[in-house]
């Protein structure tokens, strides 16, 4: 059933793109993996762009159009944030001669910008104490991701015509090292991978292949991981060192702490508008 909004038909695919670009965030922010929340952020794109189509019908009824002179001035800095325009149109996947919509979305987004403008020019900078009691609430962007340190012994199935022999052969190894013995001395001597890559050094989340990072952020340091296969071969690993998350200090972000309390403030002046509608 298409979606309606005061009569103005939403497209599926706006909620489609907004539902991309969110899951986008949160899987760099390493908060999921595969599908697991798909339905919460499609929920939450589709309140997301009726509330950008409420904003815009509000502004249309409330706000005299722009000048000509504030709509070349919008288009110009658009040309300018995408490195002219010709990048700018190729971006949008427009031509010379659809122009004339990048203007009319331009007005709508002036108007936008001050219909949120007037509903939110009375906010008052928040307490120290109120804005260091938001920083501590919603500390997740200003803290760093966990790191792992972790040694690497590899055993390529190109290098074997046998995959369960090549499995004991490391099964041996990892004997070996649960009795003591060096991790890097074997690794050095049984490995496909050449020695400077024996050490990974740290690495977090998604820098690294799945098999390897899901291994790896399981351990605790000093522990032999079990012979484990990807798609290239077989692996073994060594933690040496964990970094857990680590808040950055609020002196050091709290011009960011606080532009996100504005913005809270401004999305709850949005929704003012959208309830006066």
């Amino acid at each position: 059933m298409q979606t309606l909004v005061n009569g103005e038909p939403i497209a599926p695919e706006w909620i489609e793109e907004e539902f991309s670009q969110i899951k986008s965030w949160h899987e760099q922010r390493s908060q999921l993996s595969c599908c697991e929340r798909d339905d919460e952020f499609r929920a939450q794109a589709r309140d997301n762009v009726i509330g950008r189509v409420l904003l815009n019908q509000a502004a249309e009824k409330e706000i005299p159009d722009p000048t000509s002179e504030q709509i070349q001035a919008a288009v110009k800095q658009l040309h300018k944030d995408y490195g002219g325009e010709e990048a700018f149109l190729a971006t949008m996947g427009l031509n010379e001669g659809q122009k004339s919509f990048v203007d009319r979305q331009v007005v709508v987004n002036l108007k936008a910008d001050q219909l949120i403008a007037n509903f939110s020019k009375d906010l008052q900078h928040p307490e120290e104490d109120a804005l260091l009691a938001y920083y501590r609430e919603h500390s997740e962007p200003y803290t760093s991701e966990s790191r792992v340190r972790a040694l690497h012994i590899f055993k390529s199935l190109r290098q074997s015509e046998d995959k369960d022999q090549l499995f004991k052969e490391c099964c041996k190894v990892r004997e070996r090292l649960g009795s003591g013995e060096d991790f890097e001395t074997i690794a050095r001597e049984f490995s496909d991978k050449p020695a400077e890559e024996i050490d990974l050094g740290f690495f977090k989340r998604g820098e690294l292949m799945d098999e390897f990072e899901f291994v790896a952020f399981s351990m605790q340091v000093g522990e032999v991981s079990p012979v484990f296969s990807s798609y290239h071969g077989f692996h073994l690993a060594k933690v040496l060192e964990i970094e857990p998350p680590v808040i950055t200090p609020f002196e050091e972000v709290r011009e960011a702490v606080l532009e996100a309390w504005m913005q809270e403030k401004r999305t709850i002046a949005d929704s003012g508008i959208h309830s006066s509608t």
